[in-house]
């Protein structure tokens, strides 16, 4: 479903069609630009075509090795994990989108290594926690800095994430919204506060699953919300959504038995 949408919003490599990169400060980046794969794929049609094939088909090899053959799964799961870490780290180099909406990509393979079902709850369990850790930590970064604490945070914002959308397309009617929230800073702070105390609902999550589907629901309405004001497609770490329902209907399973 995240290929077929990326596809149709013109997000592959071979529609991005990269001519520069830039450069990110963590390890991890200057390891894979160590290889000279990224200068390697700028302006490399073929290369492009390469890699999306591959990454796209990553999942889809892996379910016939698993479901089909049920032979080398592992395996597959362990090529899929490199596949994705060499396109995501390569992918995000280029002016795309970050890496941080990427990291299902890169951590799900993670899950479909072990043949041990014991294991693979653990796992998804830890994604679960990452997950909870993931969006958490944006509300609290918004209160430790005393973003949450300026009403005008949000117009500013605004401001600044749409400059081009203003001065290009000034009779559109995303523009005309976001026009109307940055005059209005109250309602603007207002929508600022409740993705701020959305974000640190999540912190809740680290102490019971009771309220995991409650989780789903607002993070979903949150994506929503984010393409709309925003304009971040956010989409690609909904699968994450998959270790919280997991968590509810073990939850409710509990519940019966006892």
């Amino acid at each position: 479903m995240l290929a077929v949408y990326k596809l149709i919003n013109g997000m592959w490599l071979f529609q991005l069609q990269p001519t520069i990169f830039l450069n990110r400060f963590d390890v991890t980046t200057w390891l894979i630009m160590k290889t000279g794969i990224h200068q390697w794929l700028i302006n490399n049609a073929e290369g492009w075509t390469l890699f999306d094939t591959l990454f796209y088909s990553m999942p889809l090899i892996f379910f016939l090795s698993h479901n089909v053959y049920k032979t080398g799964a592992t395996i597959t799961a362990l090529i899929m994990l490199l596949v994705n870490w060499i396109y995501v780290q390569c992918y995000t180099l280029y002016p795309s989108s970050s890496i941080e909406a990427h990291t299902v990509w890169l951590l799900f393979p993670l899950v479909f290594m072990v043949s041990n079902a014991k294991t693979f709850r653990l796992l998804v369990e830890a994604l679960r926690y990452f997950f909870l850790f993931f969006f958490a930590s944006a509300g609290i970064w918004k209160v430790v800095t005393g973003a949450v604490f300026n009403t005008e945070q949000m117009s500013g914002v605004l401001l600044y994430q749409h400059a081009d959308l203003l001065s290009n397309s000034p009779g559109y009617w995303q523009t005309g919204l976001i026009e109307w929230l940055i005059n209005h800073t109250a309602i603007s702070y207002c929508l600022y506060l409740l993705a701020t105390i959305l974000e640190l609902s999540f912190i809740a999550g680290f102490f019971t699953k009771r309220f995991d589907h409650l989780l789903i629901a607002g993070f979903i309405l949150f994506l929503v919300f984010d393409h709309l004001i925003m304009r971040i497609p956010y989409y690609e770490v909904l699968p994450y959504l998959i270790t919280l329902r997991i968590a509810a209907i073990d939850r409710q399973l509990v519940f019966k038995k006892s």
